[in-house]
């Protein structure tokens, strides 16, 4: 979560998205900033998981680095890897050293 209050952004929405968004409203009961906060939120952490993985299935993190960079533990990121079918057989004893140096 964010600790401090960042830039004001202005964007350009669709009609689909204002009607989208309208309808959330009414079903959170909150304002709409706060709700385009909280998607953009879930967006940026749902990308940071996707761009892991894939950088573990090129072999470019460890399972380690993917947990690190998503703000989520190693556990996490294992379940995530398995939902995911994805292959990370290129683990190594280093890269089994460092990952349990992050757990520490």
């Amino acid at each position: 979560m964010y600790t401090k209050m960042a830039d004001i952004m202005s964007v350009r929405l669709g009609e689909e998205i204002e009607k989208d968004l309208a309808r959330v409203e009414k079903k959170w009961k909150i304002d709409r900033s706060e709700i385009i906060r909280r998607l953009l939120v879930d967006a940026i952490n749902n990308w940071k998981i996707d761009n892991a993985v894939n950088d573990l299935r090129e072999g470019r993190i460890s399972i380690g680095r993917a947990a690190k960079e998503c703000g989520i533990s190693i556990w996490q990121m294992i379940d995530i890897v398995k939902e995911k079918k994805i292959d990370w057989i290129n683990y190594s004893e280093e890269d089994i050293k460092r990952d349990l140096e992050i757990l520490k």
